[in-house]
């Protein structure tokens, strides 16, 4: 089982400006391939994927410009589809990504 190095929830902004999204962000420890692992879950009703460049984002500049990590370059992004799906999320450029449904991460 992956060990998780930190955790934190963050909150962003969706199509209702009074309704923010939640979701919980778990940074695992680095792969031997050197990538980090984060895995991202939703904790209001709001469907992180139709949100995931902003969420990137926030999670980019709240946590890891802090420890100077790019994590469209170093991370590998799961983001929880359902009880046994995760959507992995591979980064071409600033705002282009591709996204792969897998059943573990």
């Amino acid at each position: 089982m992956k060990q998780a190095m930190f955790e934190r929830d963050l909150l962003y902004p969706t199509a209702k400006q009074d309704e923010p999204g939640s979701v919980h962000i778990t940074v695992f420890q680095p792969e031997k391939s050197g990538g980090l692992p984060i895995l991202v879950e939703a904790k209001t009703v709001h469907n992180p994927l139709d949100y995931i460049p902003v969420i990137v984002n926030h999670i980019q500049s709240d946590i890891f410009d802090r420890i100077c990590i790019d994590i469209r370059k170093s991370g590998i992004l799961y983001f929880k589809a359902d009880q046994n799906r995760y959507c992995r999320i591979r980064f071409q450029g600033q705002d282009q990504y591709s996204t792969e449904f897998v059943d573990s991460f």
